[in-house]
Formats: structure tokens, C-alpha cells, sequence
């Protein structure tokens, strides 16, 4: 490549001895390499462009999975809330449960000292 833009830079200052075919040929290799070099430019610009079109995919898709995420999360939240209300009355329901039961086992136990008690009291028995 550099020979032939020697040669063309000698011919252009005005040596001689350059043939008008040698000057074709070698703007036929000048034309023809910047074909070449504007072929790859473009090859490597569409690879480029398919890239990014596959970054920009890629992106969009992961904005709507982070959306989906937040929104799941939003979910979650609630329904986390919502157990944590359920679990919190259960809760309660078996305190009162438990504090009703042990009314009644402290009745209950009542009721048998005074039956012991009348029971000591009986001569004979």
C-alpha cells in the first residue's frame, strides 16, 4: 500500500517514467483497498449495531424483570403483613383459650379442696 502511494506521490511531484497503465493500475489498487476498507468499516459497523440492538433487548428485559420484582416484592410485603396480622390473632385466641382453661382448672380445683375438705370434716367415713 505504501509503495503505491510512493508511486503516486513520485508520478504527482513530476518523475517521470511512470506509464499511464502503472497510474491505472495503481488507482485501481487505491480504489479497490478503499473499497476493501470501507467493506470491513461496515461489517464491523453492522456487527456493532446488532450488538447494540441486543444490549438495548437485553436491557429492556431486564427493566421488565425489575419491574415484575419490585411489584412481586410489593406483593410479598402485603401478604407478609397479612400473615403477620393472622398469626398475631391467633395468638390472642390461644391466650384466651389458655387463660379460660386455666379459669376453669382453677374452678375445677377449687371445687375439689372444698370436697376434700367437707370430706375430712364427716366423722366415720
Amino acid at each position: 500500500m505504501k509503495r503505491w502511494i510512493g508511486a503516486a506521490l513520485a508520478l504527482a511531484a513530476g518523475c517521470g517514467g511512470v506509464s499511464k497503465q502503472e497510474l491505472d493500475a495503481v488507482k485501481a489498487e487505491l480504489i479497490a483497498n478503499d473499497a476493501r476498507t470501507a467493506a470491513a468499516l461496515k461489517s464491523e459497523l453492522t456487527g456493532i449495531d446488532q450488538k447494540y440492538v441486543t444490549v438495548q433487548q437485553i436491557e429492556n428485559r431486564v427493566g421488565k424483570q425489575l419491574e415484575e420484582l419490585a411489584k412481586l416484592t410489593k406483593e410479598l410485603q402485603e401478604l407478609k403483613k397479612e400473615l403477620v396480622d393472622r398469626v398475631n390473632v391467633a395468638n390472642a385466641n390461644v391466650l384466651k383459650s389458655l387463660e379460660f382453661e386455666e379459669r376453669l382448672m382453677a374452678d375445677r380445683l377449687a371445687q375439689l379442696r372444698l370436697m376434700i375438705e367437707e370430706l375430712k370434716k364427716k366423722p366415720g367415713q
